[in-house]
């Protein structure tokens, strides 16, 4: 499980080590009804020891049970070691075990019968003491391996956590019975063999989509979580009080069939007879080889998080106004404790913590594929709320938009072994770079379109075999030089690649500006409203505004032109800037045809 720093509210806050004994049953939250409350039952560590599953450990009679927001499911696992309600670090390397088992030899079966019928997991072996009452009815999932049914076990509450609540927004789905619902289903599916594509809903994070798309190819999945709802749907509308007590039994096995490799940490017991193999309880799944049902996952969402191709357009308004700044404002530390009596805030981007697992084997090396995104409105600027409005703590509820001091918070499991877009390797966003597209664009596409680069008179220059413009280097309205204009470096004016795009009887105009390496220039698609050539007097004054603006200048303050902007973002080969500058034109050709 990821490092984590932050501390849960309803544990324990006191020096002793405590540790996570088991997950319990599931109930309503009355104070957050958004998210329903889990117990977690906790052991203290008998002072000195820091072995949580040492026999000293183990038969610990000091317990505590505790309710927690399903949301910080992600958060918790069976054996983990707390104090002042934050995560300690433990060695378990001697509890780590790797076993094959196969899941379609699974059968569901309540702790308490497990220990009464069978002594399955025997009193000597972990005592469960005044935990017992918040436990016994809870499930697992056993596994039959040389005719002993009981040869492995696993709490329900851990296939839940590991497999189907990898996240605060799914783990919430999961129990209200809206899994189905985290995704559009009429823009997901699996579009080709092995592939894929899950339209998202607002709420979630782009890693959730690994769960998702199991879901949607995977019918035991789907069976499963149904049936888990369902149980715990009816156990609420059976109960026989106004406010149900947590329901133990939540009925949940693995989200595939057949053999997998399952690496956690591992609790030897008693094998049924004299000489026979020992037995195994799971306390925590940590790794899992079960294939997934596809090869690639296409993500797209309700408010897509990838940056538009106009994202370095510096004509995008911000999202949010800029709040001012009010006197006596003061900076806040930013809270770090979960609790889970409050609704938290909406309103203010949420806190979003990343939990990095190595989950699951069959996702090494693969990444998730987002849609292009071909416009963006706004440039994105954080919430920020008043240091007059305090926020205390953090919440993983859906929110209010009444008071609360609390903020919103999501839990998501990222998987280590995915590549993260920013390590992916690159092509500059540079001259070099645009004349490469440029030419690939005259070789491939569009028989029709003639390509070349051109100049605009005094102060071009050349790269390899092409024209290349210059920027002014004087304002002659204040008669004095423009500093942005000039490479200090190398002593001469900045260049500007300007490719002309002629498609019978019409032209457009790709540009591209040079850059320093902290500078963020979009690429420009230009034509004249007409779609006729622009002469060179008419791109000296266009490149004069530019230079005084110290880039491309708003379509509003050129009149008798329309534009078009595409991002550098993520270059991994030519062959992307080249389809990206294509579309571009063909939406700045086709625009200006229909307003002909």
């Amino acid at each position: 499980m990821g490092k984590g720093v932050y501390a849960i509210d309803d544990f324990p806050d006191d020096d002793f080590l405590w540790r996570i004994e088991w997950i319990g049953g599931v109930g309503y939250n009355a104070n957050v009804p958004s998210e329903p409350r889990i117990d977690v039952c906790l052991a203290q560590l008998p002072t000195g020891e820091r072995n949580p599953l040492s026999a000293r450990s183990r038969s610990a009679q000091t317990k505590k049970t505790v309710k927690i927001g399903v949301g910080l499911l992600p958060y918790i696992a069976i054996a983990s070691v707390w104090q002042r309600r934050r995560p300690v670090a433990t060695d378990l390397a001697r509890y780590r075990h790797r076993m094959q088992i196969d899941a379609a030899s699974c059968r569901m079966v309540a702790l308490g019968e497990v220990t009464r019928s069978a002594n399955g997991i025997p009193r000597s072996s972990y005592l469960f003491g005044a935990s017992w009452p918040h436990v016994r009815k809870t499930l697992l999932v056993a596994v039959e391996q040389n005719g002993d049914p009981y040869a492995v076990m696993v709490p329900t509450a851990e296939l839940i956590r590991f497999y189907y609540a990898p996240s605060t927004r799914l783990a919430q789905a999961l129990f209200w019975g809206e899994y189905n619902e985290m995704f559009n289903a009429e823009r997901s599916g699996v579009i080709e063999e092995g592939v894929v594509r899950i339209h998202l809903r607002r709420w979630l994070e782009d890693e959730d989509a690994w769960t998702l798309a199991r879901y949607i190819c995977a019918p035991v999945m789907q069976r499963e979580a149904s049936m888990l709802h369902k149980s715990f749907q009816l156990y609420q509308l059976n109960s026989s009080t106004l406010m149900p007590v947590p329901d133990q039994a939540l009925p949940c096995g693995f989200p595939f069939e057949g053999p997998t490799a399952i690496e956690g940490i591992f609790l030897g017991l008693p094998g049924p007879a004299a000489g026979s193999p020992d037995r195994w309880l799971i306390l925590r799944i940590e790794r899992c080889s079960a294939p997934f049902p596809f090869e690639e996952v296409i993500v797209d969402r309700d408010n897509s998080s990838t940056r538009g191709e106009n994202a370095e357009d510096e004509n995008l308004a911000p999202a949010w106004a800029k709040a001012e700044k009010t006197e006596g404002e003061v900076e806040t530390e930013a809270p770090d404790t979960f609790r889970s009596n409050e609704e938290p805030r909406r309103g203010l981007d949420p806190l979003k913590i990343d939990l990095v697992e190595d989950r699951f084997e069959d996702l090494r090396g693969k990444k998730l594929l987002k849609e292009e995104k071909f416009v963006q409105r706004f440039r994105h600027s954080p919430m920020k709320m008043a240091a007059s409005k305090m926020l205390t703590g953090l919440g993983t509820g859906q929110g209010t938009w009444g008071t609360s001091n609390l903020q919103l918070s999501e839990l998501t499991t990222v998987q280590s072994g995915e590549r993260k877009r920013r390590d992916l390797v690159v092509l500059p966003a540079s001259l070099e770079t645009f004349v490469q597209a440029i030419e690939l664009l005259a070789e491939k596409k569009h028989a029709i379109w003639e390509v070349e680069f051109i100049g605009t008179g005094d102060g071009d220059t050349s790269l390899e075999a092409h024209t290349l413009a210059s920027f002014p280097v004087r304002d002659p309205r204040k008669r004095k030089r423009i500093a942005w204009t000039w490479i200090k470096t190398e002593n001469r004016p900045r260049r500007v690649a300007i490719a002309e795009i002629r498609s019978e009887n019409q032209v457009a105009y790709a540009l591209e500006i040079e850059r320093n390496p902290k500078e963020e220039h979009a690429i420009l698609i230009l034509a004249r409203n007409d779609l006729q050539r622009v002469g060179a007097a008419e791109w000296q004054a266009l490149l004069l505004m530019c230079a005084i603006r110290r880039g491309w200048v708003p379509e509003d303050q050129m009149p008798g032109y329309r534009r078009k902007t595409t991002t550098h973002r993520e270059l991994v080969g030519i062959s992307v800037l080249e389809s990206r500058i294509c579309r571009k034109i063909e939406e700045v050709l086709k625009s200006g045809a229909t307003s002909r």
